[in-house]
């Protein structure tokens, strides 16, 4: 059978309801892309605005800021333990500063934050949260102290 050339072709069955179908679904995807595309933009655009507010601390510190109760304890701990030292982290658990997440979460940040210095249970640094520095003994000298009870201890052993 000859081949039909023209418009007629486009509206013969079965390929009319599906042509008629794709050309549906494009209009439709236009359509959205039309009304979403300027609310996306100025979504992106704010959190790049957000994001340029930020300063150094909290760039560097990230998702710390929801943990750590005082942002300068971190750069503190970082700048008076050596990196070939050990440090420990004790969190008193009536401590009251921070986050819901400071107890449970800020020795594994420190962990984080300070490498490659490595954390020890009989290490010669502490860094402090409203714990009681009598516990550890008469070698232990508050060398820092920040905010919401906050300290950093050198340890003698």
């Amino acid at each position: 059978m000859p081949r039909r050339t023209g418009s007629s072709g486009w509206l013969e069955w079965p390929q009319s309801p599906i042509r008629a179908a794709v050309l549906v679904l494009v209009a439709v995807a236009a359509l959205v892309v039309v009304v979403r595309l300027p609310g996306v933009i100025e979504d992106l655009e704010r959190e790049a605005s957000d994001n340029s507010a930020l300063s150094y601390a909290d760039r560097e510190v990230a998702g710390g800021n929801g943990v750590v109760a005082d942002q300068s304890a971190v750069y503190a701990a970082r700048a008076l333990i050596p990196e070939n030292e050990t440090y420990h982290v004790a969190v008193s658990p009536d401590f009251e500063g921070g986050s819901n997440l400071t107890v449970p979460y800020a020795e594994s940040y420190y962990q984080y934050f300070l490498m490659p210095r490595r954390p020890a249970q009989d290490a010669s640094w502490l860094i402090c949260y409203a714990c009681d520095l009598a516990e550890h003994g008469d070698g232990a000298t508050m060398v820092w102290q920040g905010g919401e009870g906050v300290s950093i201890v050198r340890i003698e052993h």
